[in-house]
């Protein structure tokens, strides 16, 4: 083992040995890793290049979500165009625009939470659970009731977070009767959090 100036074996790099090598890593996460969001949006927009490199991107600019800068703006506008895709693109290009907390991407989360594919219906959810916008509600009781234990869960929890004491009895009855722990659980937290933040407007509840 190689020895240190001072007699004692050199210290061992950690952050060196514990990283991915280059070799293994993929083109988009070599653009992540030096933070090249310019380059990584080109490669979402390029809807020539291959499908699994553009949701790879798209999955980038959720995870640097907070670092867009001045592409903010021009990153949006791609990832919405992305949104009406038919392929792996559109699951992550949802999960960006939740990431970004973009309002202008309600529409975009409403036509998922109808869509076939159960993985786009729980970004939906999960884009509803970032806005926290009391428009979506309607939306969000509906994803409450699907088949799917997972959208349920992030329905569970997009009501927590948009926090309108109305949901209570639906939440109650989850988190009594669903099936799955993990929904039930949820609900229950749901539940806790309408406790400190729940308004209960003189409206009706939403109704399933």
């Amino acid at each position: 083992m190689p020895s240190h100036p001072s007699g004692s074996p050199a210290p061992v790099r950690k952050d060196r040995n514990m990283r991915t090598p280059a070799f293994l890593q993929t083109r988009v996460e070599r653009l992540e890793h030096a933070r090249d969001v310019g380059a990584i949006i080109a490669i979402l927009a390029d809807r020539s290049d291959k499908a699994y490199e553009r949701a790879h991107a798209a999955k980038a600019l959720a995870d640097l979500a907070g670092g867009l800068g001045d592409f903010r703006e021009h990153a949006v506008a791609i990832l919405l165009q992305a949104t009406d895709e038919p392929s792996e693109v559109r699951k992550w290009a949802l999960l960006a625009l939740a990431e970004l907390h973009e309002p202008t991407a309600l529409p975009a989360f409403r036509r998922a939470a109808q869509d076939r594919d159960w993985m786009i219906r729980t970004f939906a959810a999960h884009g509803f659970d970032r806005l926290r916008s009391h428009d979506s509600l309607a939306e969000v009781v509906g994803l409450l009731a699907d088949r799917e234990s997972g959208v349920r869960e992030a329905a569970a929890a997009a009501l927590a977070s948009i926090g309108d004491g109305r949901v209570r009895p639906l939440l109650e009855r989850a988190a009594v009767t669903d099936p799955y722990p993990w929904v039930r659980e949820a609900a229950r937290d749901a539940l806790v959090a309408l406790g400190v933040s729940g308004r209960s407007p003189g409206a009706q509840s939403p109704r399933r």
